[in-house]
């Protein structure tokens, strides 16, 4: 069965007038065919054409147009950074209905009837937009007079430059579960170290057990609710902090948003109220990151970051790591919804209180449990409200699925009808004097506009069938002929080093889990992993298997051995690449899902290959932001793959996509702390795909950013 989707969104971009336009336009996706038109029923389309298989689909956060919150979405095609369209509903749950869809049809092979491709927008240009003025309780916006900012070189790098503060965390694709992650484990699969404290207010209290102990650190808390209201109206509550925040956080006094980083993180200057004794008022820089998953639960992230002066008259108080995790629950008989909110916070108050210690003074303790404590406030301010809560926000969308016969004519029919239609390659002037007469739609501006805004991506290689040849001496090789510039290290207590993990501990789809849908422990990785690099350039390193100095060319005399390399591509102060070297130990059979992989186009591979993560040890906000979901990689990140007679190289540019970058500040900001297992495979999806079987699995211990090793020239 094949979706199709029709309904309202808002199509906004640069206009001729220097403003920005943002219109209410009719959306039909069906199959790979998308159009735009004014109104629903209008036989012209503003916009018409076929999705080809270079065209992605990007969740690019929540965007501020002209004053109106906006959920968006970027298509765009890796040929060309440059076409590309933007659109956005105001309600996030839409955004995420036709996210999903685009998601199914590109990831759908492309039908012979399909002959015009799909080709958006021709402004010539990416669209960052700047701050528009964002006002907030009791402060001003740092930002003046409405205006949109064309990307440039100069532009890109200072966003670039940007990352070594804060560069994002991703919004993965929920495919494959490693744990349980219901209540009590949502910290990522340590529910074990939460203890249950108190009960007060109508919130339940969980402190987190240390390791090691520290009377002078405040532990780790959180508070735990159920309020009576859709996931998405919280959430909403959370991110804004304008006026109606003050009905519910008692805490606050102000806050501005003094830097966006893209629609899925910004950092924020907020001053916390003087509420005991002599204590100086607190307050917070923090870097604040989002994400949605599948499921319809919502996470935000903060940090301290260095990006606010000392402010006289205040204490600059640090949050380590913290959040909120907002959880849809079962409806109540009666149909009306439920949330679980649950507030964590692992803080130093700062100030000669905190040097003190809890055991001589609670203010420490206070100001984290004031923090905490806000989770009441929203159950309270939501219990208030006049409407009713059980009305859900009607969807301004339609979704049906049709069998793959009609679709595939219904495709037929629009094709032929495209030519009447204007390419999005070629904007014609009517449709701009429509933008620009509707730009003035909102015009009230009281937020901050965010950059949308993506690296250039490069297209992907397509590539002839090979001829695989492995080893016929099914003998264990030496691991010790491989060596990287990493070296590799135990389990458990590495110093920047690698290991390989039990495999088992990563759940994968088994021989019955099209009927079932159960998940077993993977089995032993089709490869052993041999060696890791950490490299750094000042440019972004591809095809690292084909220089004659590699690793990979080194190991060439090893007649039969074949190479899979996964290089992951980091931007940061400099361009960083993590590669894993896995080696085949048996062989690759003709026609099984790995050889097809493997000689297939790039398409095929895009939609399979995908990773799972897990954090063994680190931080509470890295082990819950990485989560343990598989992540469907070639889908959301540009995948660039080189094949050659001995390897498989796979170049993964992490930088690609704005989520995906979030992943990368979380956890380059704890890296050091951190262990990270990585298990790659290929994704089944028929009876004779399974079962599934890891391509290999690694473990990154403690990597040291200052160890890694400039790229050897060629």
């Amino acid at each position: 069965m094949a979706t199709t989707i029709e309904g309202y969104l808002y199509s906004f971009g640069p206009s001729r007038q220097g403003g920005v336009y943002c219109i209410l336009t009719f959306c039909v996706l069906t199959g790979r065919h998308f159009s735009q038109s004014r109104n629903k029923g209008d036989l012209v389309s503003l916009r018409s054409g076929i999705l080809d298989v270079d065209h992605r689909v990007e969740d690019t956060g929540r965007q501020v147009v002209n004053g109106k919150v906006l959920y968006t979405l970027r298509l765009y095609n890796v040929a060309s950074a440059k076409k590309e369209v933007l659109v956005g509903a105001v309600n996030s749950e839409e955004i995420a209905e036709w996210l999903k869809a685009f998601t199914s049809s590109l990831g759908r092979p492309l039908e012979p009837a399909s002959s015009e491709p799909w080709t958006p927008t021709t402004t010539g240009i990416s669209l960052p937009f700047a701050h528009f003025g964002e006002q907030f309780v009791g402060d001003t916006s740092p930002t003046g007079t409405p205006r949109l900012q064309l990307e440039s070189p100069m532009f890109r790098r200072q966003r670039e430059k940007s990352y070594t503060s804060l560069t994002t965390i991703g919004h993965e694709s929920p495919i494959l579960e490693r744990s349980t992650s219901s209540f009590g484990s949502t910290d990522g699969g340590q529910a074990s170290k939460w203890k249950l404290v108190r009960c007060e207010n109508g919130l339940r209290y969980f402190k987190e057990a240390a390791d090691f102990p520290f009377v002078y650190k405040l532990p780790v808390m959180k508070a735990v609710g159920v309020v009576k209201a859709p996931a998405d109206q919280i959430f909403n509550l959370i991110m804004d902090y304008g006026p109606e925040r003050q009905q519910w956080d008692h805490t606050l006094e102000s806050a501005t948003v003094i830097e966006v980083i893209d629609g899925h993180s910004d950092v924020l200057y907020i001053r916390l109220r003087q509420d005991q004794g002599f204590a100086r008022a607190r307050d917070l820089c923090l870097a604040r990151y989002w994400k949605r998953e599948e499921t319809g639960a919502y996470s935000v992230f903060y940090r301290s970051v260095l990006k606010q002066p000392l402010q006289a008259g205040y204490v600059r108080a640090y949050i380590h790591s913290g959040g909120y995790i907002v959880t849809p629950l079962k409806a109540t008989g009666g149909g009306k919804p439920r949330t679980l909110v649950e507030s964590v916070l692992e803080m130093d108050a700062a100030g000669w209180s905190s040097l003190l210690g809890a055991g001589f003074s609670n203010y420490p303790t206070h100001l984290r449990d004031s923090l905490l404590g806000v989770v009441s406030g929203i159950r309270e301010h939501v219990a208030a409200q006049r409407f009713n809560s059980c009305v859900t926000i009607i969807k301004r969308h339609l979704v049906e699925e049709y069998p793959e016969d009609s679709l595939q004519a219904a495709n037929r029919d629009l094709s032929d009808a495209a030519g009447n239609t204007v390419p999005f390659l070629s904007t014609s002037d009517d449709i701009e004097e429509f933008f620009d007469a509707t730009m003035d739609q909102f015009s009230e501006s009281s937020e901050s506009v965010q950059s949308v805004s993506e690296p250039v991506l490069l297209p992907v290689e397509y590539h002839k069938p090979l001829r695989i040849k492995v080893r016929s001496d099914r003998g264990t090789f030496d691991l010790s002929k491989f060596r990287g510039s990493v070296d590799r290290g135990p389990l458990t207590g590495g110093k920047h080093s690698f290991a390989e993990p039990d495999s088992s501990g990563f759940l994968l789809k088994g021989i019955h889990s099209l009927s079932t849908g159960s998940r077993v422990p993977a089995g032993e990785p089709f490869c052993k992993l041999v060696g890791m690099d950490w490299f750094k350039s000042k440019d972004r390193m591809d095809h690292i298997s084909g220089r004659p100095r590699s690793l990979v060319q080194r190991a060439c005399s090893n007649e039969g051995l074949f190479f899979f390399v996964i290089n992951l591509q980091v931007p940061y102060a400099s361009n960083y690449s993590l590669v894993f070297y896995f080696v085949t130990e048996e062989e690759i059979t003709e026609g099984s899902l790995l050889h097809r992989f493997i000689s297939g186009d790039d398409t095929f591979r895009n939609s399979r290959l995908s990773l799972i993560p897990a954090i063994p040890e680190g931080s509470w906000i890295v082990r819950q932001a990485v989560g343990t979901k598989a992540v469907p990689l070639g889908q959301i990140v540009e995948a660039k793959y080189h094949v050659g007679f001995n390897y498989m190289e796979i170049d993964l540019n992490l930088g690609s996509s704005g989520v995906v970058r979030g992943v990368l500040g979380l956890v380059f900001g704890y890296i050091s702390a951190l262990v990270v297992d990585m298990a790659f495979f290929i994704r089944g999806e028929t009876a004779d795909e399974l079962p599934e079987r890891l391509i290999g699995v690694g473990r990154c211990s403690h990597i040291q950013l200052d160890k890694a090793i400039d790229f050897p020239a060629v």
